[in-house]
């Protein structure tokens, strides 16, 4: 089976579950949630899934992303990605089963993989001491989004959430070159991204 249709097999499989996966909400629900998640940084689409805490305003999760060799110039990439987004509060809008989360916050790591990324410039051994400060292969990011969700009650069980969320986004790499280029503008360094919880 070849890389292109192990991935799809494997979205394929967990996309079902990602788009009836509880979600976060600050009312009670279950704790464990499905992700699926487009662009943002976490590659192309990524499925994850993780655990609320801190009285559901807290979510922390690990999200594998793909990345086709059409958009990443070389070979196919994976990114592993572990997010914690933060709900201050999720007001319900009226008396509908609707909650709105104005703002979100958040901070992500991801890892990306390949040969040609690496963790230090010292531990690539192809670059002089000092060519490279940064890791091409990790990335420390915040993020800021809202969020919309549909409470569906369950007799006998905990209220299920499905989520629509939007994510904006950046990278310490990124915030080096805003901070470094005066011709880059904050647009520039931000990425959108987009789920489903």
């Amino acid at each position: 089976m070849g890389q292109k249709a192990k991935w799809l097999w494997l979205v394929c499989a967990l996309a079902p579950g990602a788009l009836q996966a509880q979600s976060s909400g600050v009312a009670p629900a279950g704790p464990f949630f499905l992700s699926l998640h487009v662009a943002g940084g976490t590659g192309l689409v990524a499925l994850g899934g993780g655990y609320r805490v801190a009285h559901q305003r807290l979510e922390p999760e690990l999200l594998v992303g793909y990345l086709p060799h059409r958009l990443s110039g070389g070979k196919a990439l994976a990114i592993f990605t572990l997010k914690a987004t933060y709900l201050p509060f999720a007001p319900t809008l009226g008396h509908s089963r609707w909650q709105v989360t104005p703002v979100t916050l958040g901070a992500m790591v991801n890892y990306t993989t390949g040969r040609q990324f690496f963790l230090t410039n010292n531990t690539a051994g192809r670059y002089r001491p000092g060519y490279y400060w940064w890791s091409s292969a990790v990335r420390v990011g915040a993020l800021v989004g809202l969020r919309l969700s549909y409470l569906d009650p369950r007799p006998g069980s905990a209220p299920r959430f499905t989520s629509l969320y939007s994510e904006l986004s950046t990278n310490d790499l990124h915030l080096v070159s805003l901070l470094t280029n005066r011709s880059l503008r904050l647009p520039d360094v931000l990425t959108l991204g987009a789920g489903l919880k």
